[in-house]
């Protein structure tokens, strides 16, 4: 049974957020059944959700959520969008509803998800939560305590993903050209680069591939148990051949 997700990004800077939206909406072990976009200029952010979507034929419920602080926000992320892209508009969806069996992957700072809760939505259903990050330092964590620590008192199973692990799952410029030669291919070549330049990285890490890959149980991410959640510990490396594999199918 395919594992049913609900994906919370802040899409558009960091380019592992694109990777790892591409990698669940082509994974055939998962079920996006929505998206919202949080942080920063949220328009922008779900407008690229968009241009994905159109690339992969699909048409995923997409949410623009909170904006939330901006301090993070650079200023690369429109140029993932040509003028006729940024010019059309958004349909403007309520967030989601959750059933029971949903896993919630929160790829960015978790004010919509502290929104949801307080404003009595059936995200109270959740079981799991998947958190890219695993403490106050953390930039998901640290662009929004307050929301980091509202969701931290839920009774939900949390999984926290550590920066440490994801370190070992980056991408060569090689394995980027290697993606060239089509539509998808091709954007995620240029955002990466545009990624790169900006943060002057020479391999872009895979932060929120890996967050997916751990909440799809896939078993490349190895956790233990501590007090109340879950923190990852080890990766399978092999995860990045696999990564590849799924976005180039």
């Amino acid at each position: 049974m395919k594992k049913q997700f609900i994906i919370d990004t802040d899409i558009g800077t960091d380019v592992d957020d694109l990777f790892a939206l591409a990698y669940a909406l082509k994974n055939p072990d998962i079920e996006v059944k929505a998206i919202s976009t949080v942080h920063g200029n949220t328009e922008i952010r779900s407008k690229i959700v968009r241009k994905l979507e159109k690339i992969l034929g699909v048409n995923i419920p997409i949410i623009t959520g909170l904006p939330g602080d901006s301090r993070y926000w650079t200023g690369i992320e429109e140029k993932a969008l040509t003028s006729e892209e940024l010019k059309e508009p958004l349909g403007k969806l309520d967030f989601p509803k959750y059933d029971f069996d949903t896993t919630l992957v929160c790829m960015g700072p978790m004010t919509n998800i502290q929104y949801q809760i307080e404003t009595g939505s059936s995200i109270s259903r959740v079981n799991e939560i998947y958190i890219m990050g695993d403490h106050l330092y953390s930039h998901n964590f640290k662009a929004d305590n307050e929301a980091a620590l509202v969701v931290g008192m839920q009774s939900w199973k949390r999984h926290l993903i550590t920066k440490d692990i994801c370190k070992r799952i980056t991408l060569t410029k090689e394995d980027l050209e290697g993606l060239r030669g089509n539509a998808l291919g091709d954007f995620l070549y240029e955002s990466a680069l545009r990624w790169m330049k900006h943060s002057r990285v020479k391999e872009p890490i895979m932060y929120d591939a890996v967050t997916v890959s751990a909440a799809a149980n896939e078993g490349y991410v190895k956790f233990k148990e501590e007090n109340d959640c879950f923190i990852s510990e080890d990766i399978d490396t092999s995860f990045k051949q696999r990564l590849l594999e799924v976005i180039k199918s």
